[in-house]
């Protein structure tokens, strides 16, 4: 796999320029006629083989009359494309993103300090948070969406391992109900009974509200390629430079430590 196809600006426009093609029912070879490609070149583009120039994206953009939001989007990715990192403050190449890395991943790592992790969570305790009133309604309704999606896929995926890692603040009652709170660590109970799944807590003393910000670690069996650091409110920081991710594989490791193994009897 070459550099280029770790960089997540590559990844998410690679994604985003086949999800603007497949939209129009065009095939792959119909469109590289319609704008003067080889359908080998452009094949590599929607696979993240190679970057192609901002000007390339916006022609084929412009060919397939892509919405000017989306289409502005991937000619900002297509200009980030040899970055090592990407901050993706919309939050609009985060369900691209974390699907590609996670095809690419032999173990996955969530940590979620004091929420239970998004892709856990019951309809009713997701509910609960949309009603703090913190979250815009369409942001809202997208995150349902994404939610939904990793649920229906998480027990379907073959080989990739996912450990979720969450603070003791997240049991509490500090978001929802008593009832809801059941609820939610009930299904955790169920999620670790699932293949490749696990779902440990880490006691407040070994890791205090605020200490490490909420983060999801892509590893291979050759070690971390990719991290991505998220906001509540929405966007993301997505790391793949060597620094950043032996800080975060550390952390990674030392919160593993302080797991509780066995916290959902």
């Amino acid at each position: 796999m070459t550099e280029a196809a770790l960089r997540p600006a590559v990844i998410a426009l690679a994604g985003g320029l086949r999800e603007a093609r497949t939209q129009r029912g065009i095939s792959l070879r119909q469109l590289a006629d319609m704008v003067d490609l080889n359908p080998s070149v452009l094949s590599s583009f929607e696979l993240g083989h190679r970057a192609p120039e901002d000007t390339t994206v916006a022609h084929i953009l412009g060919v397939l009359r892509t919405p000017y939001t989306v289409r502005e989007h991937l000619i900002y990715l297509a200009r980030r494309s040899h970055d090592r990192d990407l901050i993706d403050r919309a939050g609009r190449a985060e369900d691209l993103l974390h699907t590609a890395f996670e095809r690419r991943s032999a173990r996955v790592t969530e940590w979620s300090p004091s929420l239970v992790p998004e892709a856990l969570q019951t309809a009713e305790y997701a509910r609960a948070l949309r009603d703090t009133g913190l979250f815009a309604p369409e942001d809202a309704d997208v995150g349902c969406l994404l939610r939904t999606a990793r649920q229906l896929a998480l027990p379907d995926k073959t080989g990739t391992q996912y450990a979720f890692l969450m603070g003791e603040a997240a049991t509490r009652l500090d978001t929802c109900t008593a009832d809801v709170l059941r609820d939610q660590l009930d299904q955790l109970r169920a999620w670790t009974r699932r293949p490749r799944i696990s779902v440990r807590l880490v006691p407040s003393a070994n890791c205090p509200p605020g200490l490490v910000e909420p983060f999801t670690l892509y590893e291979r069996r050759t070690g971390a390629f990719a991290v991505a650091v998220r906001n509540r409110l929405g966007g993301a920081l997505y790391l793949t430079n060597p620094a950043a991710l032996t800080t975060y594989e550390q952390a990674a490791q030392g919160l593993r430590r302080h797991a509780i193994e066995n916290a959902w009897p």
